[in-house]
């Protein structure tokens, strides 16, 4: 009996420092820098608008810093939480600020849905899990592991006065 209660005593210590760490890495990277997510569909050949018909789009990512000793974020992995989006990521992503800036030039990586139907509010309320590190002048290399919501990319039309 004394066991029993020894080995649920190591696994809430190792549970709860689990829960710590990647708290203590989402928070590293917050006090660094902040992270937005869209998405947008590929418009299919018969249609001239980014439905949410296409199985094919791309997740953008834009970055603005919050403590200037940032230099760049690399992107490791992404992962979406749902099974049939599969996020490709062939090598990782540097993304980097222009000098005296706190908007990084934006990033994107594609996606695709699969199977043969799907819902067409699949891309609503999802997050995303974004794995990699931030590279700092003072600090080096910072690991994190954030989660963040997913929304949906909206262009900026530009209306020209004649």
């Amino acid at each position: 009996m004394f066991y029993i209660f020894v080995s649920i005593a190591v696994l809430i210590l190792f549970a709860g420092f689990y829960f710590w760490k990647r708290f203590s890495l989402s928070r590293q990277f917050l006090d660094r820098a902040s992270l937005t997510l869209q998405y947008r569909f590929y418009p299919l050949e018969s249609d001239s608008s980014p439905s949410g018909k296409s199985k094919n789009g791309a997740l953008l990512f834009l970055v603005k810093r919050i403590s200037l000793d940032t230099r760049n974020i690399v992107i490791k992995e992404v992962k979406l939480d749902h099974a049939v989006i599969h996020v490709s990521l062939d090598q990782l992503i540097m993304i980097t600020f222009p000098a005296e800036s706190n908007q990084a030039y934006e990033a994107s990586i594609r996606f695709r849905i699969r199977g043969q139907s799907r819902p067409s509010d699949l891309m609503n309320q999802r997050h995303a899990t974004v794995v990699g590190y931030i590279t700092s002048e003072s600090a080096g290399r910072i690991p994190f592991r954030i989660q963040i919501p997913v929304s949906q990319f909206i262009e900026q039309s530009e209306q020209v006065r004649g």
